[in-house]
């Protein structure tokens, strides 16, 4: 094994197993103090290589590699947070080396097939590191922090090696869609930059969803059933109507590419009284405007047939697609080409299905499409690393920066 390969991967090793879930019912900045534990070990690390770095109060942390004069500084992010799907503490990571397409068993309950997850028979003869099966992994986007920190020592260690200025930004929270937030673009200092954080090596993202959420709040007519005929109207009843007249054939499970959908994420109430929850997703601009148009319609069409209920509708715009910025200023995209290039490789792109906080910098004025890790079944337990994938983007990542 190439000793920066080493390195990366027990960089890796020892950053999974530190618990950053992040809290969607938090109100502070990092959502979840424990992110400090990751957050401060970088920048221990940042500070024993020599490397300036400042952790600021809302738990960014921003470090600077100065470079050859007259580059643009190139700018590479990822989130020390990991998913709420599954948790995040005691992660107990196992190593398969060999791979050769078998059942793996992650523990007495929970096994990983090759039938059920067919990606795994593209990883024959790669070493695997997968989950216990009692927590997540940790691969989103920890890989990445991990790629970051191996680059920063690399270049360190290498002083004789010219390569163009960096920008480095870790942040907390990216996974309750709060990553941007208090992003600092002087501080940041980046002409343009690069989020580490999908999972195929190859590919290049730069076209994601433009994303809102629909709240959905329902107060309907509470009364005693014995004595509901004529009187009753049933909150969870309306909730229904609701649902049952968005186009069936427009949900996640029926939708794939650049096909957008209505998501009901959470219901939850009583006859009484309702909440409801929807994300709406659409790459086209203007047909997410009419999908929030047509979610407006249906409340209101439902008001007008229960006019003693109180329907309230709140939508709010998440994030946008980061195409509508990165093709007017393509260099980022031609930059990383031209590193797939050095190393003979052809980069893929396809429509993100989902969000990265690169769409949000963005349009705070810095380009910044998404780049893979080599981690794959992110947010749960049938989560695993690549160690043939990751050491890839390793090199990717020497021959994006690297003269």
């Amino acid at each position: 094994m190439n000793i920066w390969t080493e390195n990366a991967l027990n960089k890796f090793l020892t950053y999974v197993k530190i618990d950053t879930q992040s809290d969607e019912e938090s109100s502070t900045s990092p959502s979840s103090m424990k992110q400090y534990d990751l957050l401060n070990l970088l920048q221990k690390e940042l500070n024993a290589l020599g490397i300036p770095s400042e952790l600021d109060e809302y738990g960014r942390l921003y470090a600077k590699i100065p470079g050859k004069d007259g580059l643009p500084t190139i700018g590479l992010n990822s989130h020390v947070d990991t998913a709420l799907e599954c948790s995040g503490f005691n992660v107990r990571p196992k190593i398969i080396k060999n791979y050769q397409g078998e059942v793996i068993q992650l523990n007495k309950n929970y096994s990983m097939s090759p039938k059920e997850f067919p990606i795994l028979m593209e990883h024959i003869g790669d070493t695997l590191v997968t989950t216990s099966g009692d927590t997540l992994l940790g691969g989103d986007d920890k890989a990445g922090v991990a790629l970051i920190m191996n680059l920063a020592e690399f270049l360190v260690k290498n002083p004789t090696i010219s390569h163009y200025p960096i920008a480095i930004l870790f942040t907390p929270d990216e996974e309750i869609g709060r990553g941007p937030e208090h992003f600092n673009k002087e501080k940041f200092g980046a002409d343009f930059a690069y989020t580490v954080d999908g999972d195929y090596p190859l590919a290049i993202d730069y076209e994601n969803f433009n994303a809102a959420k629909g709240d959905i709040t329902i107060e309907g007519v509470a009364i005693h059933p014995g004595e509901a005929k004529g009187k009753l109207i049933n909150a969870l009843t309306l909730a229904e109507e609701i649902d049952a007249s968005l186009p069936k054939n427009e949900r996640p499970e029926n939708t794939s590419l650049r096909e957008g959908f209505f998501h009901l994420t959470e219901i939850k109430g009583t006859s009484s009284s309702c909440f409801m929850n929807y994300i709406i997703r659409e790459h086209n601009k203007e047909k997410f405007i009419q999908r929030k148009e047509l979610l407006e319609k249906i409340v209101k069409k439902i008001q007008r047939k229960y006019p003693k209920a109180k329907i309230s509708l709140s939508i709010n715009d998440q994030y946008r697609n980061m195409e509508e910025v990165i093709l007017k200023d393509p260099r980022v995209i031609e930059h990383a080409k031209e590193a797939f290039k050095k190393l003979n490789l052809i980069p893929s792109h396809n429509p993100v299905r989902g969000g990265t906080d690169g769409a949000t910098f963005s349009f705070l004025g810095v380009p910044c499409p998404n780049l893979g890790t080599g981690s794959y079944n992110h947010h749960g337990r049938y989560e695993f690393l690549s160690l043939r994938d990751f050491d890839l983007m390793r090199q990717i990542l020497e021959a994006l920066i690297c003269l």
